[in-house]
């Protein structure tokens, strides 16, 4: 006698369609993307981006960034504390 356990309940048929609908949409993707990606490795052109930020939030980042409370430097002179202070404060400024 089997044990009525929810594994003994799974709809076959079921399984089977939602593996199928999954392996089809898993093969349109793959198909979207290598077709997308070969557009790109084949379009070296320079193309205008255009981002539209509102100016009073670029003044609000600005004024954080000036406002930044700096940790003291590092103990060390290699990267195994993180970031460098120096190179953050270059990023800021930047």
């Amino acid at each position: 006698m089997v044990a009525n356990t929810p594994f003994n309940d799974v709809d076959h048929g079921r399984r089977r369609f939602v593996g199928l609908v999954t392996s089809i949409a898993a093969a349109g993707a793959a198909s979207i993307l290598s077709t997308k990606l070969a557009a790109a490795a084949g379009d070296d052109a320079i193309r205008t981006f255009r981002v539209n930020i509102p100016e009073e939030q670029l003044v609000d980042l600005r004024r954080r960034l000036t406002a930044t409370r700096w940790p003291d430097r590092e103990t060390i002179a290699d990267q195994s504390q993180g970031a460098q202070l120096e190179k953050l404060q270059e990023l800021v400024r930047y």
